[in-house]
Formats: C-alpha cells, structure tokens, sequence
C-alpha cells in the first residue's frame, strides 16, 4: 500500500511536477522497505520453520513478519527524513508505522484483517492529503479506492479468513490513524 501511496501522491499532488526528477529516489525506497526487503525475510523465517505458512494463518505468527515490517519502515522514514520530504509526506509513512504498532498489540488477543488496515491507511491518507495539503476533492479516485476496498473486505469474507468485525476493525484502524497522522503533519 506505501507504493500505491507514494503513486497516488505523483498523480494528484504537486509531487508530480515538484519531484519528477526525484521520481525514483522516492519510489526504490518505498519499493525496497516496504515490500522487497520484508518479503525476503518473511520468506527465510518460513524457510527456517519459525512461520508455518505464508498466508500468515496463525495469529501467533504474526506478529514476526509485523516487526520486520515495522523495522524496515523505520528505516525508510528515516531515508526521506534525511531528504527532508515535507513533514505531511513523512506523516503518511509515519503513520503506516503506527497502524503497525496497532495491529501487534491487537493481534496478540486477537486477529485483525491485514489487507483492510492497509487499504483504510491507504484511502485515509489519500483523503487527508487531497483535503488539507492540496485542498482538493478527486472524488473519482475515492470511488475507485473504496470499490477496491470493497472488493478486498469481501474477498477476506468469502475465503474465511476473517470475520465481518475483523475486516471492517481493519478497515477502520487503517484509515482513521492514517487520517489523523496525515492531518497533523499538514499542520505543521
């Protein structure tokens, strides 16, 4: 989801005229913390036996693959902190941290849909920035997102992988910490 964030800000924000010369200095970072480097160590802990399945079935195995992905976002927000992207911009990573953080403490009682905080971060920083950064209202790209978002939630119901609570929890930690995160970073 942090890479179609950082698309989506090319597209409909002043990124795509202010930063196209930087277009993949700000993309292989996205890219590398946030997919590239947490694929390949969640894989080696499946290798290795501490995850049983990729799918992440298991509650309890969680919350591995949530810490390495939280590090590695830790480590990209400090690569654009020392490119001093605008403070919104960090926010928008930041805040993809403390859903994260969220979703670990939730998932130790617990199973909350994955898939959903993802999409609701995605489509709450996407409302925040085009509301409080470019004062904007790009309602056909909202359309799209939570058709997406609807398609997702259902598909997490028909596979029973989680239960209507999870995935609309999911939905809603994603967006609303997202939203607020991005908010405040506008501010200031």
């Amino acid at each position: 989801m942090p890479i179609y964030a950082v698309m989506l800000l090319f597209v409909y924000t002043y990124f795509g005229t202010h930063y196209l010369q930087q277009f993949w200095l700000i993309i292989t970072p996205v890219a590398l913390f946030s997919f590239a480097i947490p694929a390949i160590l969640i894989f080696v802990l499946f290798k290795m036996g501490i995850i049983s399945d990729l799918s992440l079935k298991i509650r309890s195995e969680r919350i591995y693959p949530y810490v390495i992905t939280l590090i590695s976002y830790s480590v990209m927000i400090f690569f654009y902190y020392r490119m001093r992207m605008p403070t919104w911009f960090l926010m928008v990573m930041v805040s993809t941290v403390a859903i994260m953080m969220v979703a670990i403490l939730i998932t130790l009682k617990w199973k909350i849909s994955a898939h959903m905080f993802g999409i609701g971060g995605l489509i709450g920083g996407a409302m925040s920035v085009s509301y409080f950064v470019e004062h904007s209202n790009p309602y056909f790209m909202f359309m799209g997102l939570f058709i997406i978002a609807g398609l997702v939630g259902t598909s997490r119901l028909i596979l029973k992988r989680h239960t209507l609570a999870q995935v609309i929890a999911g939905f809603l930690l994603g967006f609303c910490l997202s939203f607020v995160f991005v908010w405040i970073g506008a501010r200031y």
